[in-house]
C-alpha cells in the first residue's frame, strides 16, 4: 500500500544517513595550499650569506682568528701592567738640572741660572799663528775672555800678525774680549816656565777681566770637544768654587826621573833658549807635603787663581 511503502523508504534513508555518518571519511585529505613562488625563487640576501659561510671554512678560520686577536688585545689592556722594571736614573753630575743641584748641594739658585764665563790663555810658538786662530775661532763665546800668547821662539812678526787679525774680525772687535800679549817669555816643556808662563797669563787675565768664573789653560794644538753653549750650560748650574784637576797619588818611575833630578831652566833668566841642563845633585822629596801628579790641563776657579797668585782667598 502507499503508506507502508513511504514508511519502508523513510527506513531506508534514517538507515542511510546513520550508516554515512557512523563510516569514515575515505577521500584523500586536502593538499596544503602552495607557498608563493616569489619566497622559493627568490632567497633572501641572508639566507645566501650563512649558506656561503658554512660552505668555506677559510671564512670561518679567518672570522675565529680576528675574534681571538681582538679578545686578546681587549684582556691585555683590562689588565694592569706590572712587568716594568724600574729605569735607572741618569748620573746628576752629567746631567745637572735645578732640583739635581739643590739636591747635592742644598742652594736655592733662581730658575734660570746666569751662565758663567771663563778666561782662556792660549800658548804657541814658532809657526802657530793659524793653530792659535782655530782654536780661538772653536772656543769663542761673547761671555768669555781670551789672551793670545807667542813664546819667545816665535818672530815678533807672528805677534803682530796674529794682533792685526784679531782687530780685523768683525765679532772680535765687537766684544772686546781678545787680547794679544805683548811681552812673550819662553816656554820649556819639561822645566818650571810653563808654570811660570801660566800664572803670568793668568794675572794678566785678572787684571783684564775682574768678572770671570774659571781659568783654561790650552796649548795650540789642543782641540775641543765640547761646544762652549753646552759646557756653559753644565758650569751654570754648579758651584763656581769648583776646580777640575786630574791628578793621581801614585808617582812610581817620575820620583827618580823627575821628581829628584835638579832642572836648571834658562827661561827663567835669559832672553835668549838655550838647552835645559840637570845639577849633578839630587834633591830629596818633601815631608811635610804629599805630592801629586796628573795632566796638564785643568778648569782652575777664579778664587783659586787670586789664591795662588795674590796669597789669598
Amino acid at each position: 500500500s502507499p503508506v507502508r511503502c513511504r514508511g519502508k523508504r523513510r527506513h531506508r534513508e534514517a538507515h542511510s544517513r546513520t550508516r554515512n555518518h557512523l563510516q569514515p571519511n575515505m577521500e584523500s585529505p586536502r593538499p596544503p595550499p602552495p607557498s608563493s613562488p616569489a619566497y622559493d625563487a627568490y632567497p633572501s640576501s641572508t639566507t645566501i650569506f650563512h649558506n656561503s659561510i658554512l660552505k668555506d671554512p677559510k671564512t670561518i678560520l679567518y672570522i675565529i682568528l680576528t675574534i681571538s686577536i681582538f679578545s686578546l688585545f681587549f684582556i691585555l689592556s683590562l689588565s694592569p701592567s706590572t712587568s716594568h722594571s724600574p729605569k735607572s736614573r741618569p748620573d746628576p753630575f752629567l746631567f745637572p738640572t735645578r732640583q739635581t743641584h739643590d739636591i747635592i748641594f742644598r742652594s736655592n739658585t733662581p730658575s734660570d741660572p746666569t751662565p758663567p764665563s771663563i778666561a782662556y790663555l792660549i800658548s804657541g810658538s814658532k809657526g802657530d799663528v793659524g793653530r792659535i786662530l782655530r782654536l780661538l775661532f772653536a772656543t769663542f763665546h761673547p761671555r768669555n775672555h781670551y789672551l793670545l800668547h807667542l813664546d819667545l821662539s816665535a818672530p815678533q812678526a807672528d805677534r803682530e800678525s796674529l794682533a792685526l787679525t784679531v782687530q780685523s774680525v768683525p765679532i772680535f772687535r765687537a766684544a772686546q774680549n781678545v787680547d794679544v800679549l805683548g811681552k812673550a817669555n819662553f816656554a820649556y816643556s819639561i822645566g818650571s816656565t810653563p808654570i811660570s808662563s801660566t800664572l803670568h797669563g793668568a794675572s794678566i787675565l785678572l787684571r783684564l777681566a775682574p768678572n770671570w768664573d774659571w781659568f783654561i789653560n790650552l796649548n795650540a794644538g789642543d782641540y775641543p770637544v765640547v761646544k762652549q753653549d753646552d759646557l756653559l750650560h753644565i758650569l751654570s748650574f754648579l758651584p763656581r768654587d769648583f776646580n777640575f784637576v786630574n791628578h793621581s797619588s801614585y808617582i812610581g818611575w817620575k820620583e827618580v826621573r823627575r821628581l829628584k833630578p835638579i832642572i836648571v831652566d834658562p827661561g827663567l833668566y835669559l832672553t835668549e833658549r838655550t838647552e835645559m841642563f840637570y845639577a849633578t845633585q839630587k834633591r830629596d822629596l818633601p815631608n811635610s807635603h804629599r805630592l801629586f801628579t796628573g795632566s796638564s790641563f785643568s778648569i782652575l776657579s777664579r778664587s783659586f787663581i787670586e789664591y795662588c797668585i795674590l796669597g789669598q782667598s
